[in-house]
């Protein structure tokens, strides 16, 4: 009994002594390695960098893709816009069709303000009713009768105005994905001249608009005036409000 008691006693001393050896080996092991820093900040900020997890992260959806751009496209500081346009005139006199071709010059001191000129030449031709009119009055006359109506008409053949500019709103698309585009909505306001079949009378103007800046040199223009104006038809002076749709393309300089 007693040489039981001795080897179950050192069995038991050999096991504490070998758990304690492994312990010791682990905690040292342990302390050798060297600890490893995760700077997750760090990571986060260089996934850009890595072109292989762009690529693969564009591959999972290509179709829903944003693009952020913090700064304007187009500088517009102190530049000189030439554009050419073409617009459509409604109102005023109910026997005319009118349309017209221009051509523009904005010197834009900031994003936010130009000064511009502008300059239009019309072409005219009657309207439905406006060509009866006529007919029933060439023929009354030929005819050798007096009781027929003149249509009253004094078209107009060109205009120069100068305008004033306001860029208030501004903005980016996705300019059916060829790229990024910068657009700003205006607000506009001049007077000048117009040139009419019965002499040059004075010509006010206010509207709003909105410009594509495709690139540094390229624009594209659409824009809505109204227009007032006095003409004077067989001795007989109007005033007549119109509204004038034009769409235009403009080269920066």
């Amino acid at each position: 009994m007693k040489s039981s008691n001795s080897t179950m006693i050192r069995t038991s001393i050999l096991g504490l002594t070998l758990l304690l050896s492994l312990n010791a080996f682990a905690q040292g092991k342990k302390a050798s390695s060297p600890t490893k820093n995760v700077d997750v900040s760090k990571d986060v900020d260089t996934l850009g960098g890595n072109k292989a997890l762009l690529d693969m992260a564009a591959s999972i959806d290509p179709d829903n893709r944003a693009r952020v751009v913090q700064n304007r496209l187009v500088d517009r500081h102190n530049r000189l816009e030439l554009g050419l346009n073409y617009g459509a005139v409604a109102g005023g006199d109910s026997y005319l069709r009118t349309q017209n071709l221009g051509a523009a010059a904005d010197f834009h001191f900031s994003p936010r303000f130009s000064l511009g000129v502008r300059y239009y030449d019309y072409g005219n031709d009657l309207t439905p009713q406006g060509k009866r009119v006529f007919a029933e009055a060439t023929a009354a006359h030929n005819a050798g009768g007096l009781d027929y109506q003149i249509p009253l008409i004094d078209t107009p053949l060109s205009s120069v105005l100068g305008i004033v500019s306001w860029y208030p709103v501004y903005g980016k698309t996705n300019l059916m994905n060829w790229g990024i585009a910068q657009f700003d909505m205006y607000l506009l306001a001049g007077g000048g001249q117009i040139t009419l079949s019965s002499g040059t009378t004075g010509l006010g103007t206010a509207g709003a608009g909105v410009g594509f800046w495709v690139s540094q040199h390229f624009s594209i223009r659409s824009e809505i005036r109204y227009q007032n104006y006095q003409d004077k038809a067989y001795l007989q002076s109007r005033s007549l409000n119109t509204v004038t749709g034009q769409i235009g393309i403009g080269l920066l300089l």
